[in-house]
């Protein structure tokens, strides 16, 4: 090694100063060239996550988690259509019911499954990842099989044929609960996996890129400041201007292009993990909050497997929200307008709620806790109207949509829940734009300056080569 670093040595020593001037330019370029290379690689980098991201993969998440509140909206509707008696049948007590739930609640159905349709077919056209595609084909088939049982429901309950309704109506949800929903879940998986995967791998990526570029930069500064010490010595100059100038550029470049890149990773922190993870869980929430209200349904139209059903629906609000153990939502809610700190909630509302970010944001969830408190209790009313024998007041409370009414209560619910979805899909939205801008035209600035840098060095160095020709 002490023999390589001698014959080196002499080398150089037998380089005349114009060859050593060369020299140092070109390896100013070489390094120009790396920072040029280094910079835009990472910026792609960057860029790409942003991309995957915004505009990939959460919009395949929240496309399935559409896709999973309007098949369970369905079914909602469905349900509550089958327990009002048909308009070709005469009910004195449901008569008033008959023309809404022909109306509202049948055109209610038919928006969603247009709804559905539409985002099957948006999501097969913009398949991107091969864990899409099972799924996607999973849900075009079933979703056919399943209109078809409720079609099949339906003329069964036109004829007053009540066991005919049930059965084909729990061949349906068997269809919708056991292909359909789990489908919508793994298609939101595999993008999740995507997600989660990219946005791991690039808080990696943007750390080395940084490092690697501050090194690159740094070094070209280095170089610069030594080509100028070493004219200084050799040519009796106490300064040159322009290779003054080429230092600056790049350490400016080098502070510039760090904060771009941090401030375009700090956009995509917020899309991510305060904007993107509560749309999810207000997501879920909703398609469960469908299923619950389906099945709030169900318990009265399938007094057989009641029980079953009145399972489903508190095991679906608990995975919404459940208050610590002695406490009601009520309880929970009154808490959270006095600003106390909230320890034990869980549920999907509990990881929204420890996850405020954005302003309106609390309140808005505080909202989501206190509409579904006011739908829970309007179940309880439900379920002793029938318990005690009053089936048709039961079911009336619970397809009925004034105040104080079940659907009406769920309206509600489903108003806060949205406008808590808003608020957070609005910033989503603003920090991938913001993360976008940070990186706007960084492959021409970082060419710019790698060309400036080239040519104030090229200027700095001529009128000494000039000297010794």
């Amino acid at each position: 090694m002490a023999t390589i670093t001698q014959k080196s040595t002499k080398a150089i020593k037998k380089l005349t100063t114009p060859q050593l001037i060369r020299s140092g330019l070109y390896i100013v370029w070489g390094a120009g060239l790396l920072l040029l290379t280094t910079t835009i690689l990472g910026i792609q980098e960057q860029r790409n996550a942003i991309k995957t991201v915004g505009r990939d993969a959460v919009p395949s998440i929240i496309t399935a988690q559409r896709l999973k509140d309007g098949m369970a909206g369905m079914d909602a509707f469905a349900a509550s259509e089958f327990l009002v008696p048909s308009s070709n049948t005469q009910s004195s007590f449901l008569e008033p019911l008959q023309k809404d739930v022909d109306g509202a609640t049948i055109q209610s159905y038919n928006e969603r499954y247009r709804s559905v349709t539409e985002r099957l077919i948006a999501a097969a056209n913009n398949i991107t990842y091969d864990e899409e595609r099972e799924p996607i084909q999973t849900m075009q088939l079933g979703i056919g099989e399943y209109v078809a049982k409720i079609q099949q429901a339906r003329d069964a309950h036109a004829r007053r044929d009540q066991a005919g309704t049930l059965a084909a109506y729990l061949s349906a949800i068997e269809i919708l609960d056991k292909t359909l929903l789990p489908a919508a879940d793994r298609l939101d998986q595999a993008n999740l996996k995507v997600l989660d995967r990219t946005y791991g791998e690039q808080r990696f990526a943007s750390a080395r890129s940084l490092f690697l570029i501050a090194i690159v930069t740094l070094g070209l500064a280095g170089i610069l400041v030594m080509l100028q010490l070493f004219l200084s010595q050799r040519t009796r100059r106490t300064f040159n201007p322009f290779l003054l100038s080429a230092t600056a550029i790049a350490l400016l470049f080098l502070v510039h292009t760090i904060g771009s890149l941090l401030s375009a990773s700090n956009h995509l922190k917020v899309a991510k993990e305060d904007a993107f993870d509560s749309m999810h869980v207000l997501r879920q929430a909703r398609a469960l909050a469908y299923g619950a209200n389906a099945d709030e349904s169900r318990y009265l139209l399938d007094v057989r497997n009641a029980a079953t059903h009145e399972q489903a629906f508190f095991n679906k609000l608990n995975q919404i929200a459940a208050p610590p153990s002695g406490q009601t939502l009520e309880q929970i809610t009154l808490l959270a307008q006095q600003d106390t700190k909230l320890t034990g909630l869980t549920g999907f509302l509990g990881e929204e709620l420890s996850n405020i970010t954005f302003p309106g944001e609390r309140q808005a969830v505080i909202d989501n806790l206190s509409t579904l408190s006011q739908y829970l209790q309007i179940d309880k009313q439900i379920r002793q109207l029938q318990q005690s024998g009053k089936y048709r007041e039961a079911i009336a409370l619970c397809v009925g949509n004034n105040p104080g009414e079940s659907n009406w209560a769920f309206e509600q619910f489903k108003k806060a829940n949205q406008k808590t979805y808003d608020v957070n899909d609005k910033a989503f939205k603003d920090a991938i734009t913001q993360g976008d801008q940070d990186l706007e035209g960084f492959e021409v600035k970082s060419t710019i300056v790698t060309i400036t840098i080239a040519l104030l060095a090229l200027l700095g160095v001529m009128p000494r080569l000039k000297e010794y020709s």
